[in-house]
């Protein structure tokens, strides 16, 4: 679901409607993390991904039928581009956060994926030459000051062993893999956030199952048994209906009725739900840990806050998992 170019005024029973949408997509995708990391005990990362974008992708494709019908259907000679975004999206997001969720606890998951946004203003600084505003630079460097406290908890010594952070850095590149599909909608003038979703989903898959044959070929993916399944068949809901169909359509509505800048301030609650989550759950959390996480709250808030009191060159898309 990408942001509408303009930002919406709406009144106080749109507001009320579009913050609950993506008060629930912010705190399905914070839940996302920890029920994935279970559904690991059981399936492995290539035929979880199958699993839920398989499912996934008929789900999806249902939303497109009731928006548009048949005419939402079809490349129209944007295959291999809708492919190839799709197969960075869906396959390397998905294949990457699941073998990072193996090694790192899932709050860590959960602070990284909400630097989206700043990870795609420095993306399109890199690819276009459009420099990001000054304020944004500063929120991206206080950003990642929280993400590195996170990943280290305050022991640099951490940040030295590969061992201890290839968990992290797996996630890193598999966010940095769904921001790259989200800006992908760019690239396919007049298709929607639905028709976009649905289509390189279903394009994704040849990748997603090509990678799992190759993976169960080399010893690293197996067939699970009907068994296994059952145990996980609440976490394989969750990721296909809750974080996967639910939050999509909940974040797709509240952008349109909130507009881009407003949305993004719900990102916030993605790290805060999966720490609250983790809580609940009687996890122990280092100390540093929560500093970390209350940095990259505050640098996404100011950045959020900032294109209000003055006007930014370009938006960037928000678009989540």
């Amino acid at each position: 679901m990408t942001a509408p170019a303009h930002t919406p005024h709406p009144d106080s029973s749109g507001s009320l409607i579009g913050s609950t949408n993506l008060l629930v997509a912010a705190v399905a995708w914070g839940g996302m993390y920890g029920v994935s990391q279970t559904a690991l005990q059981y399936l492995d990362p290539y035929t979880l991904t199958t699993i839920r974008y398989g499912f996934g992708a008929l789900f999806f494709c249902l939303l497109l039928w009731c928006k548009q019908g048949r005419s939402g259907f079809g490349y129209e000679g944007q295959f291999v581009k809708v492919w190839l975004y799709g197969s960075c999206g869906f396959c390397g997001f998905s294949v990457l956060l699941f073998h990072g969720l193996e090694y790192a606890p899932a709050e860590h998951g959960a602070v990284i994926a909400s630097l989206m946004p700043l990870i795609s203003a420095l993306i399109t600084w890199l690819t276009q030459g459009k420099r990001p505003d000054p304020a944004t630079l500063m929120c991206a460097l206080v950003a990642i000051a929280g993400v590195v406290l996170v990943i280290s908890r305050g022991d640099i010594d951490n940040l030295l062993q590969l061992s201890a952070i290839k968990g992290d850095l797996m996630i890193i590149l598999g966010v940095t893999c769904w921001v790259i599909f989200s800006m992908g909608i760019t690239q396919v003038p007049g298709w929607g956030a639905s028709r976009y979703t649905a289509m390189s989903c279903c394009a994704s898959l040849l990748t997603i199952v090509t990678v799992n044959l190759i993976a169960a070929w080399r010893g690293a993916a197996f067939l699970p048994s009907l068994a296994d399944v059952q145990l996980v068949g609440f976490e394989i809901s969750y990721l296909i209906l809750a974080a996967g169909v639910l939050a999509v359509s909940c974040w797709a509505n509240g952008v349109a009725r909130m507009g881009a800048i407003n949305a993004l301030l719900f990102m916030n609650m993605i790290p805060v739900s999966a720490f609250i989550i983790a809580f609940l759950q009687g996890k122990t959390i280092d100390p540093m840990e929560l500093y970390g996480m209350l940095l990259v709250v505050c640098a996404l808030l100011a950045n959020n806050l900032l294109p209000r009191i003055r006007p930014v060159r370009q938006q960037q898309p928000a678009f989540n998992d």
